[in-house]
């Protein structure tokens, strides 16, 4: 649990499904990019299936997060029986879906920025230039590549708040392993446990616990999985709007 006695000095977030609801901005990305895979398939008409796939990555039929989704899990093993598993029943072929789905995935960033040019994250900004103005150093430790990430800092306004970033592309061990999360601590000669985490999958919680964070928080803006999060996390949120009101971020005395 959080060690109450130590002050916190920095904080490090998650981005897809931390920082924002995932649902909001990737169902429309997701839906696309598995359209445009089913077509250089020459499955255009799959509906079910396509269906079938969104729920696989984590989306159901009324946009909401599945804590069950693939894209909310580190476990390769399960990723790949689960998604061989969804190629056999639908018939599908698992080498050129995993082509088509990445190629469109990689070239979404159009739609993403339309997305998120008309999303309001005056929140996160508040909250944000408040830990600054608290003295805190901010990391952002994402699966995501460096492009995507790059592109939703600038459209979020965040970049100017951020002291570190690590993405896929930044040749550290993937969450959970705790590599980039110590990375962060080396480079501004911070103590693990005078860091905060947020995230909201239990891969973000096991990477802090891994790394000894001081402060473990969860959020409900991802994977949606309060049961787990609330046995893995200090504290668990609806979304980060409520980590401005936290008297372990801002102590008031």
């Amino acid at each position: 649990m959080a060690q109450t006695s130590d002050k916190l000095k920095a904080i490090i977030f998650d981005k897809d499904g931390t920082l924002f609801d995932y649902a909001q901005v990737w169902e429309d990305v997701l839906k696309d990019s598995i359209d445009s895979a089913f077509e250089a398939m020459g499955k255009r008409e799959s509906r079910e299936a396509k269906g079938a796939m969104l729920r696989l990555m984590g989306i159901d039929e009324s946009g909401q997060c599945l804590p069950s989704g693939l894209v909310f899990t580190h476990r390769r093993a399960r990723i790949f029986r689960r998604f061989l598993t969804y190629c056999i029943r639908w018939r599908v072929n698992a080498i050129k879906a995993l082509r088509a789905y990445h190629r469109s995935v990689a070239h979404s960033e159009a739609l993403l920025t339309a997305k998120l040019s008309t999303m309001d994250f005056s929140v996160q900004q508040h909250l944000f230039s408040t830990l600054k103005e608290h003295g805190y150093r901010i990391g952002i430790i994402t699966s995501d590549n460096d492009s995507s990430t790059a592109l939703f800092l600038s459209l979020m306004g965040l970049n100017e708040y951020i002291d570190f970033v690590a993405s896929r592309d930044s040749h550290y061990k993937a969450k959970p392993h705790p590599q980039a999360f110590l990375e962060f601590c080396s480079r501004f000669d911070l103590k693990t446990h005078e860091v905060a985490m947020v995230g909201d999958t239990i891969t973000d919680m096991l990477f802090a616990k891994r790394a000894k964070a001081g402060y473990r928080i969860g959020v409900l803006t991802g994977s949606n999985d309060s049961p787990t999060l609330v046995r893995h996390s200090d504290v668990v949120y609806t979304d980060i709007s409520a980590l401005i009101e936290d008297s372990r971020l801002f102590p008031t005395a």
